[in-house]
């Protein structure tokens, strides 16, 4: 084969084409697993269709989760707030919550029935006529 720079020189560098004879059912099936492989790490690949769909789901549960933590966020603030400068919210959780009392206050308690009374009389202890002792 000749140069196209002239004898010895550079005959190594002269690039021949070559045919190659691929079948076309080859060349189609070559194509297709291609696709199916470009599209199967598109669709289910690290930052494929699935997982971008998962993180959207789970971006909007986490929105929710934020709004009804918010929600439940300015309730406190409220309870905070009125347990800070309400006297009445104070006194109406040390009572019922810790069984405060103010002096010369009664309790009554209210036990219920036991379902069995045995020969008509009612079990001891089921009436608690005393003074609360918090």
């Amino acid at each position: 084969m000749k140069s196209l720079w002239g004898p010895g020189v550079g005959a190594k560098y002269l690039r021949v084409r070559r045919t190659v004879d691929i079948s076309p059912m080859f060349a189609r099936a070559l194509l297709i697993a291609l696709l199916v492989i470009i599209g199967f790490v598109f669709i289910a690949g690290d930052v494929g269709l699935l997982k971008v769909w998962g993180a959207q789901r789970q971006m909007q549960n986490l929105r929710s989760k934020i709004t009804e933590l918010e929600g439940k966020n300015a309730l406190l603030s409220a309870e905070i707030d009125r347990l800070r400068n309400d006297s009445f919210t104070i006194e109406k959780v040390a009572r019922e919550k810790y069984g405060y009392l103010k002096p010369g206050d009664m309790v009554y308690r209210i036990v219920p029935m036991p379902e069995k009374i045995e020969k008509g009389t009612i079990a001891p202890g089921a009436i608690d006529r005393g003074r609360a002792k918090p």
